[in-house]
């Protein structure tokens, strides 16, 4: 292990974090006190085919983060960099053949077409066989259903693959030259047995995909090997600059929030929501299986687990809405929601633009707005897409509470781009009834993935040191009672029977929609 620097000199080795995110990649450098030194981002590369399909290139994806690099290098100049790690959404997988290239395009972790393989993957294996290896459900954007769903349309691609990498271990290997997956990413494909923490090459054989194609498994932080020369020299990145294994996304912005013990839960707020409990060990109960919650291995230096579910509609059903006013700034709709208070004057706002979440799943729920009248003020309706979204986050969580052994959270921890908006943050207080920690790092996905980087370069021993070095900046959001008790009230008479309500409603409208297009 390499001697710890003298952290309060500007020549003292920085780390780099890279993210790459539905919207953006981003590259960021950080001091050992976990300041932000320098940063480049770059609108994330996808070729869109509709809204719920679509593909990267995997080249393309690379060639951005390479100029992030480049962008970094140049303001840090001769500066050494000491890691780099990546973090990146997940089940989206590349197949690299013998020579360490692509193949084929990536598709979006979101891409909906292996919804019949998926179907036929749980009909040859049965879902409760692979729940109990994977502790998942079946779920169409996993990348073992991606996998089968390349095998029928893309043969020949997956014939030559000799490597199949998630998104950040892709971009590590271009970095690097060498290969590996961790824990976090794993846990999205499908193909790790969570108890064993190993890969379970039978259940990848019987769905009649190689299992020679799974690359290594190896802990977050674990060194990969530096960056190539040839890359170094073109971005002006200085130094050996070691590659660390990385993660998903929002398990890598946890390790910088210092989510790390069992019973912490992480919200992270993005284009999607995701709420993950920490826990010890995997819960192996059906009644995930049939709520929909989602869980997988964290490995950094010890190992934990994690349970959760996401809402794939939320920033989203924010900057939707706001698409809808002409994009009025934050600050003013914030402004004009505030002056309506709680309950939207009778407004409420079902946050399913993308299906319903736990712990009541439905592909056939849609969003919807009920209460509106004349007096309905913009203001008003965006408060109730502010209150919709945290009512459906406390049902997520109400649904984690109650799963057998695992309890009410005993902190909340927020990270992502809409942890700064402070309306939102107090409703979710409210609704959860308990304060609410708002880590104010607006990048810690990056800053997680810079840790884990330092931490393969032997600045520090471990994530507990790294998170002692940091000056980590946060503040708590109490629950407003009042409020606390107006959102108990919407919540149990309006909101939590409204999803079952309108579910034939959805139904017709959805019979209705295929029959306009001739589906039988």
């Amino acid at each position: 292990m390499t001697s710890k620097p003298n952290l309060l000199t500007s020549a003292a080795p920085i780390n780099i974090g890279i993210d790459v995110g539905t919207q953006s990649i981003r590259a960021i450098a950080f001091d050992p006190r976990g300041s932000e030194v320098a940063g480049a981002q770059r609108p994330t590369p996808a070729r869109m085919i509709d809204g719920r399909n679509g593909e990267y290139d995997p080249d393309a994806l690379f060639a951005c983060v390479r100029d992030c690099l480049t962008d970094v290098g140049r303001q840090v100049r001769n500066r050494p960099i000491a890691g780099l790690a990546v973090a990146s959404v997940g089940e989206s997988c590349v197949l690299v053949d013998g020579g360490g290239r692509a193949l084929a395009p990536a598709l979006v972790w979101f891409d909906w077409r292996s919804e019949a393989a998926a179907t036929a993957l749980a009909e040859k294996i049965g879902k409760e066989r692979i729940f109990e290896i994977t502790g998942l459900p079946v779920d169409p954007t996993l990348t073992l259903c991606k996998l089968l769903w390349m095998k029928e349309h893309w043969p020949e691609a997956l014939r030559r693959a000799r490597r199949v990498l998630c998104i950040a271990d892709w971009i590590a290997f271009c970095l690097t030259g060498e290969a590996a997956t961790d824990f976090t990413l794993a846990s999205r494909t499908l193909c790790l047995d969570l108890g064993a923490r190993c890969w379970s090459e039978e259940l990848v054989a019987d769905a009649s995909i190689d299992p020679a194609l799974l690359c290594p498994l190896a802990p977050s932080g674990s060194p990969l090997g530096a960056v190539r020369a040839d890359i170094r020299s073109s971005t002006g990145i200085s130094g050996e600059c070691i590659v660390a294994v990385g993660g998903h996304d929002h398990l890598v912005g946890s390790y910088a929030a210092g989510v790390t013990r069992p019973g912490m839960l992480l919200d992270s707020l993005g284009t999607a929501e995701a709420l993950l409990l920490v826990t010890d060990s995997p819960l192996m109960d059906e009644k995930i299986l049939r709520q929909g919650y989602v869980q997988g291995a964290i490995e950094t230096h010890r190992a934990l687990s994690y349970l959760g579910g996401t809402m794939n509609s939320s920033g989203g059903a924010v900057e939707w809405l706001r698409s809808l006013t002409g994009g009025v700034p934050h600050k003013s709709l914030i402004e004009e929601a505030n002056a309506v208070g709680p309950g939207s004057t009778g407004v409420v706002f079902l946050p399913h633009l993308a299906y319903a979440p736990p712990p009541a799943p439905d592909l056939t729920a849609r969003g919807a707005f009920i209460g509106l009248g004349a007096h309905s003020s913009r203001g008003a309706i965006y408060r109730s897409v502010l209150e919709g979204i945290a009512m459906q986050a406390g049902r997520v969580v109400d649904g984690l509470a109650a799963l057998p052994g695992i309890g009410v959270p005993g902190e909340y921890r927020v990270i992502g781009g809409n942890s700064r908006n402070p309306l939102l943050i107090a409703i979710k207080a409210a609704v959860f009834g308990a304060p609410i920690i708002v880590v104010d790092q607006p990048e810690a996905t990056a800053l997680g993935a810079a840790l884990l980087g330092g931490i393969a370069a032997g600045l520090w021993l471990d994530l507990d040191a790294a998170l002692a070095s940091i000056e980590q900046r946060e503040h708590v959001v109490e629950p407003d009672p009042e409020w606390l008790a107006a959102y108990a009230e919407i919540r149990r008479r309006v909101f939590d029977p409204l999803q079952e309500a309108l579910k034939p409603f959805n139904e017709s409208i959805i019979s209705t929609a295929a029959k306009r297009r001739g589906a039988p």
